[in-house]
């Protein structure tokens, strides 16, 4: 009498093919102690996100970390001044200018140039040309980018949706697909890689739910942090935890975007000594719950109106003007939007970009 409906298989179903688990015993696995890039911010050898809204400064933030890398400078929060592991750092940067933002901006945060490497594009050895750098295609391309030189400490991407393809954002398959090598990379290396990305326009509901592309971006960073306004004090910004697989989740910092001493068009960030007991979560929701302030609209006014390109400085006055904005205002809120002035010519009227 045969089977019937019990669901088991005959043995001999399997023949050869038959799936045998591969076991390794965790007395042959030597620990190894973690390695921080950042102590208790930043881990060696992983993949952290850093995440949030347009004007919170966290290109600055990633730029700011990244100086710190190429000369040995101290951490802002370390209590006897330990440096940072000095090192080279490569730049994978898609939405900022080299010349006009990102080299001022490394010059204003005190970076060493001959320690920075930027990447963005990838070319062939027959003559096909080049083509601008995907994170699901070149991924070999980017490894060998991180063994440039015999130190290189850290990788910047920012953001990661200019690296991505058409339906790869948002896409939990395709993401795992991309992450899970760039970990295993990471891991290889020995060195930090720090994605930036945006969040995404929900206001309410978990802050890990937030960063823009899909839960898997989060699911791959060992440490996320994100960037909030502080409500209580316009001129501050905060860098909070959001999830911490390795480490306690620890306190927040706070920071400001000043004008840089040489160069008052270029903005950096200037860090506040004190900790902030504050989540990302409780930030973020008590943004969500509070109409911006008035240099929040300005910022925000400008990032529309310069979003075609330069415009005159008068020119910007009177549309502002015209739109019922204080100038005054719409002069503070350059340094949330990170303005870049120019002249037009020799002693010319001036642009803002």
């Amino acid at each position: 009498m045969g089977h019937s409906g019990c669901g088991v298989m005959p043995r001999r179903a399997y023949g050869e093919d038959r799936p045998e688990p591969v076991l390794l015993s965790m007395a042959k696995v030597e620990p190894e102690p973690l390695q921080w890039l950042w102590p208790g911010r930043i881990p060696a050898g992983t993949v952290s996100l850093l995440a949030g809204d347009p004007g919170q400064g966290k290109s600055l933030v990633a730029l700011d970390i990244a100086a710190r890398v190429t000369r040995g400078l101290p951490w802002p929060d370390a209590p006897d001044g330990e440096p940072a592991p000095q090192g080279i750092v490569v730049l994978v940067t898609g939405d900022d200018d080299l010349i006009m933002t990102v080299r001022p901006r490394l010059d204003a945060a005190g970076a060493d140039p001959e320690n920075v490497v930027e990447f963005s594009a990838v070319s062939w050895r027959n003559g096909q040309g080049s083509q601008r750098f995907n994170l699901s295609r070149h991924m070999a391309a980017l490894e060998t980018a991180m063994q440039f030189g015999s130190s290189v400490r850290l990788m910047v991407i920012d953001p990661v949706t200019a690296f991505l393809g058409k339906g790869e954002v948002g896409s939990d398959a395709a993401m795992h697909d991309i992450l899970a090598p760039m970990a295993e990379m990471a891991n290889r290396t020995g060195a930090a890689v720090l994605i930036v990305g945006h969040l995404n326009k929900k206001g309410a509901g978990p802050v890990v739910q937030r960063p823009a592309g899909c839960t898997s971006l989060v699911a791959a960073a060992r440490t996320v942090w994100a960037v909030a306004p502080d409500l209580e004090h316009p001129e501050r910004h905060l860098l909070l935890p959001v999830k911490a697989n390795l480490s306690a989740l620890g306190d927040g910092l706070a920071y400001r975007i000043v004008p840089s001493a040489d160069r008052p068009s270029v903005a950096r960030v200037e860090w506040e000594p004190a900790r902030v007991a504050l989540t990302a979560s409780e930030a973020l929701a008590s943004v969500a719950g509070r109409p911006p302030t008035e240099r929040q609209a300005a910022a925000a006014w400008l990032r529309e109106v310069l979003a075609p390109g330069p415009m005159l400085v008068s020119d910007v006055a009177k549309e502002a003007v015209r739109c019922g904005l204080a100038w005054a205002t719409v002069r503070r809120a350059r340094a949330l939007v990170g303005i870049i002035t120019r002249g037009v010519g020799y002693q010319g009227p001036r642009t803002w970009r």
